[in-house]
């Protein structure tokens, strides 16, 4: 009896430790193994998320896709959905066939009511649910249009520019290692805000990885991430690019993160005051202009807020953009293919003997001529 019962603890012990196993595996932000989640389970969590906050989950996607039709993708596209790696090589031709099927989400929301909805979008959930629901630390946030300049004056400005038309905020897992590595070295330390400019298809990897030192291509005033506490100084950093088609927000945009920095020695600025944190260890000693912060270790960094320039979105926009005008717009180089053949059939046919004869005759029985 007592041997039975010792037995049944150790299993009652390892179905703990396996389910702990299992928790960590799902909370991990990038998951290079393969899965095969229940498929009921995927579509309840995509309708929440769909139905909780579309335009977060709407903004995420399109920087996903921004990031794969990129041709710097090998850099852009991390992490990488572990579904189309084959041999240990990106299939980054499948993925984007996978994409481009994809319909606006209002159409997928809809679609997830209907019984048949895996057999029909089976690859597009997969993806969707990977990228929405599986990258979920951080996740993103919509704010009220109310708290916008809350936010935006957690960064006092002098330059007059444009707002952003939508900010997101950026939420850390409340399990987040690289959050609560920040939070450590930042314990004897103040922290303050500042912007950061980008192109819109690197905002993926950011995300998820952070703002990366090594990453950085401008070394003007030395290696390192360049930040700014002008939002209009990190605006021409963030060229308006192509996102995704089907987005409500718009299919061109441009990104600006608004981050939290520790107020530590190792960020060079101007405005300090002590030398030894404006000057940059470079041979020629250069100062960092004012209004410039140049961050040597990017672990002082966490992204808290996106702002968003779309000159597309309207927040009276119809989520039911579908039909015909909807696919033009998401095709925009195969409607223009399209519209050059019609052309060129149109010149064509004007020329020819047999159609001008039909012409001729149409015109005299509708009593033209």
């Amino acid at each position: 009896m007592g041997s039975k019962f010792n037995n049944q603890i150790e299993i009652n012990e390892d179905k703990k430790l396996t389910e702990r196993n299992l928790s960590i595996l799902h909370g991990s932000y990038v998951d290079t193994t393969t899965y095969q989640d229940d498929v009921e389970k995927k579509i309840i969590l995509l309708k929440h998320l769909l139905e909780k906050d579309p335009k977060a989950a709407d903004l995420k996607w399109s920087l996903f896709v921004a990031a794969c039709n990129t041709y710097r993708y090998d850099s852009c596209l991390r992490p990488f959905p572990p579904m189309y790696v084959k041999n240990e090589c990106k299939d980054i031709e499948a993925l984007r066939r996978t994409v481009e099927l994809i319909p606006p989400l209002a159409v997928i929301f809809r679609e997830l009511h209907e019984p048949n909805v895996y057999a029909n979008y089976g690859p597009a959930i997969d993806l969707l649910h990977w990228v929405l629901i599986r990258l979920r630390d951080p996740y993103i946030k919509s704010i009220s249009k109310e708290n916008y300049d809350s936010v935006l004056r957690r960064v006092p400005s002098e330059m007059q520019v444009a707002p952003p038309n939508l900010i997101f905020q950026v939420v850390s897992a409340k399990q987040s290692t690289t959050e609560e590595k920040w939070k450590c070295a930042g314990q004897d330390y103040s922290t303050f805000y500042a912007f950061h400019g980008s192109r819109l298809e690197n905002f993926h990897s950011i995300i998820h990885y952070g703002l990366q030192q090594n990453m950085c291509k401008r070394s003007l005033f030395g290696k390192g991430i360049y930040l700014s506490s002008e939002l209009g100084v990190s605006l021409p950093y963030s060229p308006v690019g192509y996102g995704w088609g089907g987005s409500v927000l718009g299919s061109e945009m441009s990104c600006v993160a608004l981050c939290e920095l520790i107020n530590h020695p190792d960020i060079k600025k101007r405005d300090s005051g002590h030398n030894a944190q404006s000057t940059i260890s470079n041979p020629l000693s250069e100062r960092v202009p004012n209004k410039y912060y140049l961050v040597t270790n990017s672990d002082l960094v966490r992204i808290r807020y996106l702002l968003v320039y779309s000159q597309e979105y309207t927040p009276t926009r119809t989520h039911e953009s579908t039909g015909l005008l909807e696919w033009f717009r998401q095709h925009k180089l195969l409607t223009f293919m399209l519209g050059y053949v019609i052309l060129l059939a149109s010149v064509g046919l004007t020329h020819n003997k047999q159609v001008e004869k039909y012409y001729r005759l149409f015109f005299q029985k509708t009593g033209f001529n």
